[in-house]
């Protein structure tokens, strides 16, 4: 089979492999309820499969250990990695350090890339100047793949009460996964290696990380996208870019307002809610459409509220346009929670428009959207 053949398959598997990949790489709703009632066992083991199944994580330790002969070589590097990606998901975590966890899995993706790049003697062929200092960079790099563990960790309810043996517990598996994940690896590359074939097809094999790395931050990229869009309600989302500003920058009763809803939405207050809704509000919910305040609190979001037992909200990205007699608040959401019978946890976009009647603000339209589902 010739070179250029090869390197056609390999695309395709790419292509239909890697979008699962990137669905697959996330901790699925079974994996969240037992993060939330398990033990510590139970929480090295989900980071063992965490890490067994992060294929971003897994290609670029191949990358790594690709070209490495020696184990004190697999080691010295292996050993930079995993103090990096410690270091960020154990202090991230602690610190509720977090940010959008498309643009880290974007970085950690662009990391497969670099990865291959620099196996490839890619600085010298392309840039004509020597690669930067390999163990600074996977140290780097593993900072980065801790931080995007560390985002992914984040989205469950860890409350307070043994956080850090649950996170350090977490962090042990993660070690296992890897551990196993590069016996593995070790294995195979050693045993390819004494084939002929291996010199043949390293350097298809490194054009397939960057390849893989480039898919993935397509991907990424694209999940992003999705989780910021604004352009909703008809609203052209430039005008609202330049015309939004921050929350503090509202006027003082719509800043009232808005701290209000803030408040009885997390305390499932309600009361207060029926108070700061006008009587024919819109809430609209992937599909699910509320009309009128009696319609939105008695059947729908009161009933939601009222079943956890246990939330928390947080808001980022926070914009309002605020006209006169009228408000648009849009901001990213994540929501974590749980239920009698199980977790909940949800991210997306809200959109409130507020109306200023008698003197006082009152929420007229509300519009939650959920990226990927």
């Amino acid at each position: 089979m010739n070179s250029k053949n090869s390197r056609l398959i390999l695309y395709a598997v790419l292509l239909v492999l890697l979008p699962a990949a990137a669905i697959a790489h996330g901790i699925s709703e079974g994996d969240q309820q037992t993060m939330l009632d398990g033990n510590y066992l139970q929480y090295a083991w989900l980071g063992a499969n965490h890490m067994l199944t992060g294929y971003d994580h897994l290609l670029f330790i191949f990358g790594v250990i690709f070209f490495l002969t020696s184990f004190r070589g697999i080691l010295k590097y292996i050993t930079a990695f995993t103090l990096g990606h410690s270091i960020t998901l154990i202090l991230a975590t602690l610190l509720g350090i977090s940010a959008n966890y498309y643009l880290i899995d974007a970085v950690i993706a662009l990391s497969v890339c670099y990865k291959g790049f620099e196996n490839l003697n890619g600085f010298n062929k392309y840039l004509g100047r020597p690669s930067p200092n390999l163990m600074f960079v996977i140290f780097g790099f593993g900072l980065m793949h801790g931080f995007g563990l560390s985002t992914r960790l984040q989205q469950l309810p860890l409350g307070d009460q043994g956080l850090v043996l649950r996170i350090l517990s977490f962090n042990v598996g993660v070690e296992i996964g890897q551990v196993l994940a590069l016996a593995v690896m070790v294995a195979v590359i050693a045993g390819w290696r004494r084939a002929r074939s291996f010199d043949r097809f390293a350097s298809l094999a490194n054009q397939g990380l960057i390849a893989a790395g480039v898919l993935l931050f397509m991907f990424q990229l694209h999940g992003y996208g999705h989780s910021i869009n604004l352009n909703l309600f008809g609203f052209n989302q430039a005008a609202l870019a330049q015309s939004s500003s921050p929350q503090g920058e509202a006027s003082e009763t719509l800043r009232k307002a808005l701290a209000s809803y803030d408040q009885a939405f997390v305390e499932r207050d309600i009361l207060a809610l029926w108070d700061l809704f006008s009587d024919d509000i819109v809430l609209y919910e992937q599909g699910t459409q509320d009309v009128g305040r009696d319609d939105a609190l008695n059947k729908h979001l009161g009933p939601d509220l009222k079943a956890f037992q246990y939330m928390e909200a947080d808001f980022t990205d926070v914009r309002i346009l605020e006209t006169g007699s009228a408000a648009i608040r849009t901001r990213q959401f994540a929501i974590k929670g749980k239920l009698p019978d199980r977790y909940f946890g949800a991210q997306g976009l809200e959109t409130q428009n507020w109306i200023l009647q008698a003197g006082s603000w009152k929420l007229a339209h509300m519009h939650w959207s959920f990226p990927g589902r």
